[in-house]
């Protein structure tokens, strides 16, 4: 019995090195693909992949600029190294100011009047309007850059007995930017600086064309 059991053994581990090496005629596995497939290109090899790469990060915009002559100087520093820059621009309405007024009276006379009661009640900062036809003899009595001391200014005439508006004095600011494309990173922090000089300046990415 015990040469039996030996035999057994011997046997079965036959068979395990016989399937660890693979059985005579059957083909090894193996970790690639199939050879009819050819090879598998991932997708950061693709051209497509490779041409969105290349564009991602390479267009730029610069700006604003708030003069015109400002922004065709840096359009020039930018076309001297070959970027092809191209201007868009923007126009805003900027509040920059309030105006405290007595509304227009019925002519010059009635619009004198009322400047002579504004001095008889201690105010010295008022003039006539003549130069806007939409506030022709009006009284302007204070101009103000920040809301809160204009809000107080016309509390305060109200308090003297007058009735007065609150305008608010905006302009139309035009706003310059180049757009061009960098993949080099030609436009170095140094140049930026130098574009810049006083006034704020913005490098944002924008979507290639």
């Amino acid at each position: 019995m015990r040469w039996v059991a030996l035999l057994l053994l011997l046997v079965n581990v036959g068979l395990a090195v016989w399937l660890a090496m693979g059985a005579p005629g059957r083909p090894r596995a193996s970790a690639g693909p199939p050879p009819e497939i050819g090879h598998l290109a991932l997708l950061r090899e693709s051209p497509e992949a490779s041409k969105g790469r290349g564009d991602a990060g390479a267009c730029f915009t610069l700006g604003p600029f708030e003069d015109a002559e400002r922004a065709k100087q840096a359009r020039a520093r930018l076309a001297d190294l070959g970027l092809d820059p191209s201007q868009r621009s923007t126009s805003d309405d900027e509040v920059y100011g309030y105006q405290v007024i007595l509304p227009p009276f019925p002519d010059r006379d009635a619009a004198l009047k009322a400047t002579r009661e504004l001095a008889s009640k201690g105010i010295k900062d008022y003039f006539v309007v003549v130069s806007d036809p939409e506030l022709e003899n009006a009284v302007s009595v204070g101009l103000f850059h920040e809301k809160r001391y204009a809000v107080r200014h016309t509390e305060y005439l109200r308090q003297l007995g007058f009735d007065p508006e609150m305008r608010v004095r905006t302009r139309t600011l035009t706003r310059y930017w180049e757009d061009y494309r960098d993949p080099d990173g030609k436009v170095t922090a140094e140049l930026l600086e130098s574009l810049a000089a006083d006034q704020p300046l913005q490098r944002l990415e924008r979507p290639c064309p």
